[in-house]
């Protein structure tokens, strides 16, 4: 695992953040979900980060070791609209996945937050 520096709420830099390498993926991502029970819209996205894509939420959840990993086993995070028509109409998209399964919502309120929902960011690729 390495450590990153991330943002808290304020847009401030934060405590380091613990980030897994999903090599399946070539990308990195941080073990834990934070920024609990906020909107999107309220989620400051450090410069150099992005949330995770529903491709990648889709093959982290269906990989035993990393759902166990990054605790996807109970879960519920905002993740980027794949959805062109969704992002003009200003929809959200989020991933949650419990016991009984997983859903992949691409049309959420922006509005909307609940004390269970976070996100996760990853570091954006380095452009060469």
């Amino acid at each position: 695992m390495n450590k990153c520096k991330t943002r808290n709420g304020d847009g401030n830099m934060n405590k380091t953040k613990d980030l897994v390498n999903i090599k399946e993926l070539n990308i990195k991502v941080e073990k834990e979900i934070h920024h609990k029970g906020k909107e999107l819209a309220d989620i400051p996205i450090p410069k150099g980060f992005r949330l995770l894509k529903a491709n990648e939420i889709i093959f982290l959840h269906n990989n035993k070791k990393y759902r166990k990993l990054l605790n996807m086993e109970d879960t519920w995070e905002f993740i980027e609209q794949p959805f062109e028509l969704n992002k003009e109409n200003n929809y959200v998209a989020r991933f949650d996945a419990d016991s009984v399964g997983a859903v992949l919502d691409c049309y959420g309120d922006p509005r909307d937050s609940y004390s269970g929902l976070g996100v996760r960011f990853v570091p954006k690729a380095r452009q060469k």
